[in-house]
C-alpha cells in the first residue's frame, strides 16, 4: 500500500495496488472551485496509477455539496472519465450517516446508478462495504 499523498490542503490521495483502487479523502469542507479542482486531481492521479478505475471517495468531512456541483459532476466530469481512463469507472462515496439523511434531491437517480458507459456510482456509510463493492467490480 502506498502512503497517502496530500495534493492540496483539502485532499489526500492514495493508490491501493493490493485492491486495485484509488482512495480520495476530503480533509475539510470545500467550496465549488476546490471541489472541481479536487476531482480533476483525483482523475490525474488515477491516470498515473496504472489507469485505476475504482475510486473510494471519502466525503464524510466535505459536509454538503451544492446542486450546481452535482450537476457539474454528472454532466461535465463523469462523461470525461471513460475517455481519460479508457474504461468504465466505479465510484464508491463514503458518507456519514447524517449525510445519508440529508440527501433530498429527487432529480438524482436511486443508487447504485450507472451514468451511461462512463461510470457507476454508489454510496456507503461503512468503508468496508464500500471497498467490497469496489473490489467486486472487476
Amino acid at each position: 500500500m502506498e502512503s497517502p499523498v496530500a495534493v492540496t490542503d483539502y485532499l489526500l490521495l492514495q493508490h491501493r495496488p493490493d485492491l486495485g483502487l484509488v482512495t480520495a479523502r476530503w480533509t475539510r469542507p470545500v467550496g465549488s472551485q476546490e471541489l472541481r479542482t479536487g476531482y480533476q486531481e483525483i482523475l490525474r492521479y488515477a491516470g498515473g496509477c496504472d489507469t485505476c478505475r475504482r475510486w473510494l471517495i471519502d466525503a464524510r468531512r466535505r459536509v454538503e455539496v451544492d446542486a450546481r456541483d452535482v450537476h457539474w459532476l454528472t454532466s461535465v466530469f463523469y462523461p470525461t472519465l471513460r475517455q481519460h481512463l479508457h474504461g468504465h469507472v466505479y465510484l464508491a462515496f463514503l458518507i456519514g450517516p447524517h449525510q445519508a439523511d440529508d440527501v433530498q434531491d429527487e432529480s438524482l437517480p436511486p443508487l447504485p446508478h450507472t451514468h451511461g458507459d462512463n461510470c457507476s456510482v454508489n454510496q456507503f456509510t461503512d468503508e468496508g462495504e464500500a471497498v467490497r463493492w469496489l473490489v467486486a467490480q472487476r
